[in-house]
């Protein structure tokens, strides 16, 4: 069977086995222990109503009258004449005339057919019900039952209250259940803790069974307590550390995708993965840890509680609960259709009204004053009908849905009171019952969210792994060579590089040569094929055909260390970050102590402004921080490069507005560099084309032209538009005003 991706995730990034089955047994004691308190809810109720009484004859229904005497038929000729033994003498035998016809039909007969009087029969009953308390819990509580048939023996006038009924606790729930499944089990826990029937010295058992009750039900809901807590704490700590391995291996993933894969998709798509994606994965974990095994086993157990109940009445229970989906569900869902168009027509008619009003020029200057003011009242009607359209659904479908659901509520309270009438069951458990379908709304409700949440983190998950499964720029070679510094050129030959997330051509057949100590500049239109170009240098992605030399060796088998150290880049989209100016310069480098930074800075005209900062070189910039001007960030990411001293330095210009003042002080910084450094330019500025040795024009992934700045503006047009379109759009750039050619 396959799996799908939040499978995936689950077995390879949640690793916390205790932490989980911590929160499976948390789940299942939650929920185990809340059917638990429905069943303590059913005793308490059932001792409220009854008070421990084991009901007289007279007060069995003819039903149960009937019930009676088939048991009694069907018991032994032994334990009648033991359980009768044990009773008094008064009832053997004892007979009288029934009255009329009518309570002559209402008696048992034996099986002589002879109507037997009614002390008779209540005699049989106490014999009965001592039988029944002995088989079903034992003979100490059959005794218990006893001594208050004495008591009945005694004249009523001797007692301190002639109405008073003994009271048994649990015996008297036993007794009443005694030929039904619950019976046999009541008996078992009867037995089992003597606390619930054990009479006081009063001789009341009930006070003892309701303290019980309540030290049972606190320590239940205590445990429950305990458990959903320990849930949630674990559930928590498994979601965490996934999420925590989970943006770990998007982070990392990240840095092995080529840098142009990075700049074709984008750095959103990475924050995304990286945050609203795990977001929604991490909510999907924990919903499966806290809501699969509670809520299923909750929903179970009521149900099942209700069927135990009463078998009809939760048939019919289940038979409205799928009318009110069918009739008012699917109702309420058309009218939150309803009001989700509306509210979109709305909008839009909102939106012509916006328009006439902002068209009151136009009306007074060509006097439309009356076609105008005809076409608002057009779009007023309708946006009244839009409007009437969203307010009727959104208004009509919760009250509809609720209504629903009260008509069905008062229904099946109608045939549970019918069942009670009847004898189908008792108070008891229609307190229950009707606790149990209250409760069921919690975890059904629960249970919808939860599959909404595993829908979502799925399809997270599946884009997290199609991120995480991409292809990585290449690893090194096993064998690779290490690299020794530039003295010769860097060569391109043949260079052809596709984009590893569309498969199209980036560049196409490139192929040129920068002597060591050069500096040339590279520009075109699509800033694509320049970062791709400047990209393959360090290998943060490898060609697809063709090779790239340094000091005539295939960069693919040197170490990625050796060529990496004589190469650095300072880029537009990776100027600063948010750290200290400290560690943007020296990038946490051990090496790099603060003497060698602030050389670094003083060489890149940096120095005299971090100087001024609130903290100098421990100040804060970036989100949080301390805020700096492109040339400022510009500065930092130069005294970065420079502190390496790379053979090769790659510099892209600040696009953004710069003054004219940060930008002379670039100018020195790169003309005291470049001496003896192989510099390549991604150039924006035209003093930068003028003093390069050559400048590469790049068109649709191949070379177009090459030479000097002069050459190609008098000899290419695409080098004099691609100019032109720079002029014209450097209003806020102030060197960008200089023409000159």
């Amino acid at each position: 069977m396959g799996t799908n991706a939040l499978d995936r995730i689950r077995a390879d990034f949640v690793k916390s086995p205790t932490a989980r089955g911590g929160s499976f047994v948390s789940s299942v004691g939650a929920a185990v222990t809340y059917a638990l308190l429905l069943l303590l809810l059913y005793s308490f109720v059932d001792l409220l109503v009854w008070r421990g009484e084991i009901p007289t004859y007279t007060q069995l229904s003819a039903a149960q009258k009937r019930e009676f005497a088939d048991e009694w038929a069907g018991r032994s000729e032994t334990e009648r004449s033991d359980a009768v033994a044990r009773l008094s003498p008064a009832y053997r035998g004892k007979r009288i005339e029934a009255r009329n016809d009518d309570e002559l039909r209402m008696l048992p007969k034996s099986k002589s057919g002879e109507h037997l009087h009614a002390d008779e029969w209540e005699a049989r009953w106490q014999a009965g019900v001592y039988l029944a308390i002995r088989n079903r819990v034992d003979q100490g509580a059959a005794d218990v039952y006893l001594p208050p048939l004495e008591l009945e023996r005694t004249d009523k006038a001797e007692r301190a209250d002639p109405d008073a009924k003994p009271q048994y606790g649990l015996l008297s729930l036993v007794v009443r259940e005694r030929n039904r499944w619950t019976g046999p089990v009541l008996g078992r826990l009867a037995m089992w803790n003597g606390w619930t029937w054990v009479p006081e010295p009063s001789g009341s058992a009930n006070v003892p069974y309701l303290t019980g009750l309540l030290v049972l039900a606190f320590c239940l809901a205590a445990i429950r307590g305990v458990l959903v807590n320990a849930l949630a704490y674990l559930s928590a700590a498994v979601t965490l550390d996934a999420a925590t391995r989970l943006r770990r291996a998007v982070y990392f993933h990240t840095y092995r995708l080529g840098s142009l894969t990075m700049q074709t998709i984008g750095t959103a798509e990475a924050a995304e993965l990286l945050t609203r994606r795990v977001e929604e994965v991490g909510d999907a974990i924990q919903a499966q840890l806290t809501a699969a095994a509670r809520y299923s086993l909750t929903v179970l157990f009521l149900i099942g509680l209700i069927v135990l109940v009463n078998f009809w009445l939760a048939l019919s229970f289940l038979a409205l609960a799928g009318l009110v989906w069918l009739i008012g569900g699917q109702v309420a869902a058309h009218f939150r259709r309803e009001g989700r168009l509306g509210e979109r027509q709305a909008s839009a008619t909102l939106s012509l009204l916006k328009e006439s009003m902002s068209l009151f020029r136009l009306v007074k200057c060509f006097q439309m004053e009356r076609f105008n003011q005809t076409r608002v009242e057009r779009q007023l009607i309708e946006s009244g009908r839009s409007n009437w359209r969203r307010l009727r659904g959104t208004a009509m479908a919760g009250p509809l849905l609720g209504s629903v659901v009260l008509l069905t509520g008062v229904a099946l309270l109608y045939l549970a009171a019918r069942g009670v009438l009847a004898g189908g069951f008792t108070v008891a458990g229609l307190a229950v019952m009707a606790v149990a379908l209250v409760s069921l709304a919690v975890p059904i409700a629960a249970l919808v969210e939860y599959a909404q949440k595993i829908r979502r983190g799925r399809e997270a998950a599946d884009a997290l792994f199609e991120f995480l499964d991409r292809r990585g720029e290449a690893t090194e070679a096993s064998d690779a060579e290490f690299l020794p510094g530039l003295t010769t050129r860097v060569e391109f030959r043949q260079v052809t590089l596709r984009d590893p997330a569309t498969g199209q051509p980036i560049l196409e057949n490139v192929t040129f040569a920068v002597p060591a100590g050069a500096s040339i500049a590279i520009v075109g239109q699509n800033a694509a094929e320049k970062h791709a170009l400047v990209y393959m240098i360090p290998r943060f992605l490898d060609p697809s055909a063709g090779e790239i030399r340094i000091e005539d060796k295939n960069i693919r088998w040197v170490t990625h260390e050796s060529l990496r150290t004589q190469v650095a880049l300072v880029m537009q989209d990776d100027l600063t970050f948010t750290d200290t100016v400290a560690n943007n310069i020296g990038v946490g480098d051990p090496e790099h102590n603060l003497p060698h930074i602030i050389e670094s800075a003083k060489l890149a005209h940096a120095h005299q402004f971090i100087e001024k900062l609130p903290f100098g070189y421990e100040t804060l910039i970036g989100n949080g921080g301390y805020s700096l001007t492109t040339g400022e960030r510009f500065r930092i990411a130069l005294a970065r490069a420079l502190l390496r001293d790379p053979s090769i330095l790659v510099i892209e210009e600040p696009v953004g507005p710069v003054d004219e003042d940060t930008l002379a002080l670039l100018d020195d910084t790169v003309a005291r560099v470049s001496v003896g450094r192989t510099m390549i330019f991604l150039a924006q500025r035209l003093s930068t084309l003028r003093n390069v040795d050559r400048v590469f024009l790049l068109k649709d992934g191949h070379i177009a032209a090459s030479g000097a700045h002069s050459d190609l503006w008098k000899n290419n047009g695409n080098y004099r538009r691609l100019q032109i379109l720079a002029d014209a759009t450097a209003t806020e750039h102030p060197v960008l005003k200089d023409t000159e050619k």
